[in-house]
């Protein structure tokens, strides 16, 4: 197979969530003397997205760095996949602690993005919401949460208010409220997200998990009844998949059992 048969071939098994098998033909096409720059900067844009994947961050970010270096030498900064490679190398600078650095790129990706296409658009939202990750981790929490709320106003626009886009907004924002010592409003913004999960996704792991995050919320704000009931769900969620002895099981039974002692003092705090 030629490059291009082999970057497509490439392509498939990314998509088909084949990362290790990808990588290999990844680092075949990096190896190759007569590519072209566009070849070159996707085989090396797509090794880097499987060594970030691999949880191999600083080779990902020195991938991802050559891929740009090609990119901007051939088609410069305006470009949607000099971009678009940014976005990632963004993200592999945060897994490898470097912050500033990371800040600065992801700022830079997510100005062409809005030059390219404008806010509303699902490139653009998603390199917002990478970016506040990486603002909320390098405790920048007010420019994180415009971030958030910049791809969640996005995504509302595109994909409606119920859609996982949107929730995995709302648990970013409860993240950042309760960070600020806001829980009250940060256990609102996961129970909201929660219900999106439960509408879309139905009654399964992650959503049992969501339901008791939020019912530990709820007790340790002393809200018994609605801390009580989602403690329940998140058992019954667990049982019905058959994840009855997963630890968190323990956990949601210890706060339940605190929950009742409270209820049945008559301390119903809802």
């Amino acid at each position: 197979m030629d490059a291009s048969q082999l970057l497509n071939k490439a392509e498939e098994l990314m998509s088909s969530e084949h990362p290790e098998e990808a990588a290999a033909i990844y680092a075949d096409l990096c190896a190759m003397e007569h590519l072209t720059d566009e070849e070159r900067a996707n085989s090396l844009f797509g090794l880097g997205t499987c060594e970030f994947l691999a949880g191999k961050a600083s080779k990902a970010a020195a991938s991802l760095q050559r891929s740009w270096e090609i990119l901007y030498a051939s088609v410069g900064m305006q470009h949607p996949f000099t971009a678009r490679v940014m976005v990632m190398l963004s993200r592999a600078l945060f897994a490898m602690g470097s912050m500033d650095t990371g800040m600065e790129v992801g700022r830079s990706a997510l100005k062409t993005l809005e030059s390219l296409y404008g806010k509303n658009h699902d490139q653009t939202a998603t390199a917002a919401f990478f970016l506040a990750g990486g603002a909320q981790a390098s405790e920048r929490l007010a420019e994180s949460e415009d971030l958030v709320r910049q791809a969640m106003d996005a995504w509302t626009e595109l994909h409606g208010r119920n859609s996982l886009q949107v929730a995995m907004c709302l648990d970013a924002l409860g993240v950042l409220r309760n960070l600020c010592g806001e829980h009250r409003e940060g256990t609102d913004f996961h129970t909201d997200a929660l219900e999106i999960k439960l509408e879309l996704l139905g009654e399964r792991l992650d959503t049992a998990l969501a339901c008791g995050a939020v019912g530990i919320a709820e007790t340790k704000q002393e809200n018994w009844s609605v801390a009580s009931e989602r403690l329940a769900q998140a058992l019954r969620i667990l049982e019905q998949c058959g994840d009855e002895a997963r630890p968190d099981r323990a956990t949601f039974l210890q706060y339940m059992d605190e929950c009742r002692k409270h209820l049945s003092g008559g301390d119903n705090n809802v």
